[in-house]
């Protein structure tokens, strides 16, 4: 018996035309009538990291080169799980007249967040290539490390995108409890700071282990140092995708079917 989730997904990721162009379709609307367009899709990231840079990096004594991509990258992949996490809560309700007229394969609203704040992280990613490009904390061949670290983010924000757009079609409050979650969140996930400042043993660095956000940006920024990431990192991530995935799969199969009702 195939299990409806994954049924679903294929289907959706064989047929894009929905979920990959009307999200490319947002983006280039929204900016189409700006002076600057598409380059302002670089602004975020590129304004962060050249103000708060070299601000952090002679405050925490630290080399402003490998400094640079340590918050780059943080703040980049930071901002591609908020972005996802965001819109997943709403999805369903902002695609109602999508779902109501029959098209109940819920994957492509999932798909239809990532995707558009992929292509947000997809442009600001040019402007860390030159970082990485200028940095010597970088290795060339290290860069190639983001095609495998990348994609193990996204499996993962799939279950999540997809188990908080079923809970947001249900719980309309989700969507301000999970703002302020996600504001703490930053306060306790290592972008500005490194989490090797609080020892493992310590209050502060279990609680900044317990973080999904700590590992996820671990297995990303590691291995662009030349490092594999800490053994501990790579048990959490495998523990949580495998425990996330169950746990979207059983909203598929149990809760699924209601949410044409419920929005």
């Amino acid at each position: 018996m195939t299990i409806k989730i994954f049924s679903q997904l294929n289907l959706s990721l064989r047929r894009p035309e929905f979920w990959a162009y009307s999200s490319w379709l947002d983006i280039v609307t929204r900016y189409r009538r700006t002076r600057l367009g598409l380059v302002w899709l670089l602004a975020p990231v590129a304004v962060f990291m050249l103000i708060t840079g070299p601000l952090y990096a002679r405050m925490f004594n630290r080399d402003l080169a490998s400094y640079m991509i340590h918050l780059g990258m943080g703040y980049a992949v930071w901002r591609l799980m908020v972005m996802v996490l965001n819109d997943s809560v709403s999805a369903f309700r902002s695609n109602k007249s999508f779902i109501q007229d029959g098209n109940t394969r819920l994957t492509d609203y999932t798909l239809k967040s990532i995707a558009k704040s992929l292509f947000y992280f997809a442009f600001s990613m040019i402007g860390m290539l030159a970082v990485m490009i200028w940095s010597p904390a970088v290795s060339a061949p290290a860069i190639l490390t983001l095609f495998i670290s990348i994609p193990i983010v996204l499996i993962n924000l799939f279950w999540v995108g997809y188990s908080l757009s079923i809970l947001g079609a249900r719980l309309p409050d989700l969507g301000e409890v999970l703002n302020t979650i996600l504001m703490v969140g930053f306060l306790f996930t290592p972008i500005i700071w490194e989490g090797n400042r609080y020892p493992a043993d310590s209050l502060g660095g279990v609680v900044v282990r317990l973080n999904p956000a700590f590992h996820m940006l671990e297995i990303v920024r590691e291995p662009l140092f030349g490092r594999m990431p800490p053994q501990s990192s790579i048990a959490y991530v495998a523990l949580l995708t495998l425990s996330g995935w169950l746990l979207a799969i059983f909203l598929c199969r149990r809760y699924s079917r209601y949410v044409p009702i419920w929005i």
